[in-house]
């Protein structure tokens, strides 16, 4: 577990030390989205709120609104997949339709609802650093958090009160915009479950993500990101569980982008995803799934 600490400690660094490794100018001459202050912030570090399965450091602009639908489908392969599902399209591991609105350019606000657990979530989004082209600023910083609640029936030692439906999910995201085309953003995560079941289990768990974007034409972008989990049960040999990994591509149209991409997590939200992806990609476990992101901008 060291081992791989030390390999996402590096990436945070990496994100911040970059600059002083590269000459100013040349940096600059290379940015695509360059505007004559030179001072102004870097544009579409990412494309959307979202890298794969995880948050970007993207806000949504001054009364915008971003109607987001995501579909996560069946496993394709494993136990659960092959043809006779289709390779997983006959099923639906997860189904979330959100709502984001920008009460300013740095403060996002968003609902959602999602199939697993019936739950429901609210969160806040605040861009608190954004990378400059000058690299005065080198990273941008968004502060995320959430709070889920899941008022789905269950048995009465389950949910005995209130209280036990609820979770929660803290976020740093750090992210840099190396070149026109390349991106890369370190995810810190702290969740906090009011209930587990199993009394092995951790009401808190860490996690540490990474996810890049990769542009490869103006309209068109492979994706991805991982999370690893800091957790005694979880890295357990033969615990069943899994880190979540999701491999993409970006395609905008107009006013919409879409996302499709293959993931071993069923659960969309932050506070599913990260405890609970019993899928393996070497198994075969893993999902075909979509975003269809939608902003209507202020008039």
């Amino acid at each position: 577990m060291n081992q791989k600490f030390n390999i996402f400690l590096s990436l945070c660094l990496l994100l911040v030390l970059a600059p002083a490794a590269q000459a100013q100018d040349s940096l600059l001459d290379a940015l695509a989205d360059s505007v004559a202050d030179k001072s102004q912030p870097v544009f579409a570090t990412f494309k959307t709120t979202r890298v794969v399965n995880g948050h970007s450091v993207e806000t949504v602009k001054r009364k915008g609104l971003d109607f987001r639908v995501t579909h996560h489908f069946g496993d394709i392969s494993g136990d659960g997949g092959g043809v006779h599902t289709l390779f997983g399209l006959d099923q639906s591991a997860d189904i979330r339709i959100a709502f984001e609105y920008g009460l300013t350019d740095r403060l996002t606000l968003g609902i959602g609802r999602s199939k697993i657990g019936e739950l429901l979530d609210g969160y806040a989004k605040y861009r608190l650093l954004a990378q400059t082209q000058d690299n005065r600023m080198p990273v941008s910083t968004t502060l995320f958090v959430n709070a889920g609640f899941t008022p789905q029936k269950a048995a009465a030692e389950e949910y005995d009160n209130a209280a036990h439906r609820l979770s929660y999910t803290y976020q740093v995201l750090i992210a840099r915009k190396f070149s026109p085309n390349f991106s890369l953003q370190v995810m810190s995560t702290l969740l906090h479950r009011n209930y587990v079941a199993n009394p092995q289990d951790e009401h808190d768990l860490f996690s540490m993500g990474v996810g890049g974007r990769l542009k490869l034409t103006k309209r068109f972008a492979l994706l991805a990101d991982y999370f690893y989990t800091f957790s005694e049960l979880r890295n357990q040999p033969g615990s069943g569980f899994y880190a979540p990994l999701g491999l993409g591509v970006e395609i905008e149209t107009g006013g919409h982008v879409f996302h499709m991409f293959f993931t071993n997590n069923a659960g969309i939200v932050e506070n599913v995803f990260i405890p609970n992806t019993t899928s393996s990609w070497a198994k075969g476990e893993f999902k075909f799934g979509f975003n269809i992101s939608r902003a209507f901008g202020a008039r």
